[in-house]
């Protein structure tokens, strides 16, 4: 009885691992921070200043040397009537600003030279000790 019917096929060789066994996915990196600063400024058109000032805020602290977002956030607190909490800011950011050569381009929404980023503290902390 040798025919076709029977033979006996071998069992499934496993080909992988079991998925337990598997490490998980690496962490998606953060957003960047010109992404960050879209996200706030979607939120500031649509009037939610609280969420613009939470995402700038987390902006700032992981990413200190982006210029934009020390601008956006010392002027979303000027406008929302905390001077003392923007002056801090603009310090910084006219130190970081004038540490960079003037038509270095930031990267931002709009990319920008860094001589704008410093005229802009300087125009602002200029016009606090006039008043």
């Amino acid at each position: 009885l040798a025919g076709p019917l029977s033979r006996v096929t071998p069992p499934p060789r496993r080909l992988s691992a079991p998925l337990a066994a598997m490490p998980p996915p690496p962490p998606s990196p953060p957003p960047s921070p010109a992404r960050l600063h879209l996200q706030a400024l979607e939120r500031i058109e649509e009037g939610n200043v609280a969420g613009a000032t939470a995402v700038l805020e987390l902006l700032v602290k992981q990413a200190p040397d982006y210029l934009p977002g020390l601008l956006e956030l010392a002027l979303l607190r000027e406008r929302a009537g905390a001077r003392d909490a923007a002056f801090p800011l603009m310090r910084a950011l006219r130190t970081r600003a004038g540490q960079l050569p003037p038509d270095t381009l930031v990267d931002g929404p709009e990319a920008l030279p860094a001589r704008f980023y410093l005229a802009s503290a300087d125009a602002y902390l200029n016009l606090g000790a006039l008043e």
